[in-house]
């Protein structure tokens, strides 16, 4: 059943296929009827979404608006069905950084799989592994469909949403694009994938928007971010992902603890010699299904990105492959 947040704002929680489990996504009821992510492209998805538009005496053809808040398919996959449902235009918004991947998205995938595959050359991953990877990302590429990307959404834009005005905050860290929004009346915080109580967020690598650019150093933005986040002091924060946090400035301690340890027990592992990010994931993490082999792989990534970023660690690049050493 819908849950109440604010005055016309409910959390829905839709099933997905994948192992994080359900998503919320976030509908207010007002005038324009505004859908804050939709869920991905399959059948329980949409059954589900019906319903809980249903019990609000709703349906898909009455959304006026949705927001995405980042480029991954959980989150937006349903948003051209939806668009499509609309019994008038349904507008789209989302952060530039997400125009690639939401409007282009068979082409982007091809893109980052080529990327993802370089990545993997670089950190080491031994080719039957790569090719398990690879085939795994592969087959999550229909749970999402390309659509237009009607306005932007930058940070410090206002945004009127079930009556209140809610300031748009860019904070990106586990995806380049990630939106928030934030009451400052109320002080609640629709924090999607960057807060999450019972998990912490991956900071997944993406390659940059140019190619040319250097490649996004996302667990150094997203510790950035995390504070930033609890210096908003957020009276409650709602979540992509399982319950609401009451405590934010705690999560985030706890948070950053986590990745202090995490970044400490690599320097460790290291030791005196050198490794690459796969001869570091393995151990570190186990075994594990293919998708979230790749999820490890993108953390541990993270984590030397951000001892680099400190200059505790250094690289040496050998036949196309990067060793991680103390600095």
């Amino acid at each position: 059943m819908p849950r109440l947040v604010l005055d016309h704002l409910y959390q829905l929680t839709l099933p997905t296929p994948f192992a994080v489990g359900p998503v919320n996504v976030y509908l207010a009821t007002d005038d324009p009827i505004t859908l804050i992510d939709t869920g991905p492209r399959d059948d329980p998805t949409r059954a589900a979404l019906d319903a809980e538009l249903n019990a609000l005496g709703l349906t898909r053809a009455g959304i006026r608006r949705i927001i995405i808040t980042h480029a991954h398919s959980d989150h937006y996959g349903l948003t051209a069905e939806i668009v499509r449902a609309a019994s008038a235009p349904a507008e789209v918004l989302t952060h530039p950084y997400n125009h690639a991947a939401v409007q282009d998205y068979e082409h982007e995938r091809v893109s980052r799989l080529l990327f993802y595959k370089r990545i993997m050359d670089e950190s080491g991953v031994p080719p039957e592994e790569q090719a398990r990877m690879a085939n795994a990302r592969r087959g999550v590429g229909k749970y999402a469909e390309s659509v237009t990307i009607d306005r932007d959404i930058v940070e410090g834009d206002p945004l009127t949403i079930a009556g209140r005005t809610w300031t748009a905050l860019h904070m990106p860290g586990h995806a380049g694009g990630m939106l928030c929004l934030f009451d400052p009346d109320s002080r609640t915080l629709l924090s999607s994938d960057h807060l999450l109580r019972d998990i912490s967020s991956n900071p997944v690598v993406e390659p940059p928007v140019q190619q040319d650019d250097p490649k996004p150093r996302r667990l150094v933005e997203y510790i950035r971010e995390l504070q930033r986040a609890a210096d908003l002091h957020p009276s409650m924060a709602w979540g992509g992902h399982g319950e609401p946090i009451h405590d934010v400035r705690k999560l985030v301690r706890q948070r950053l603890h986590f990745h202090t340890r995490r970044a400490q027990r690599i320097i460790d592992m290291i030791g005196d010699g050198e490794m690459t990010a796969y001869q570091i994931a393995v151990p570190l993490f186990g075994k594990l299904g293919p998708i979230d082999s790749f999820l490890a792989l993108s953390e541990v990534i993270g984590h030397l990105e951000w001892l680099e970023d400190q200059h505790r660690l250094e690289t040496e690049q050998r036949d196309g492959v990067i060793h991680w050493r103390w600095a």
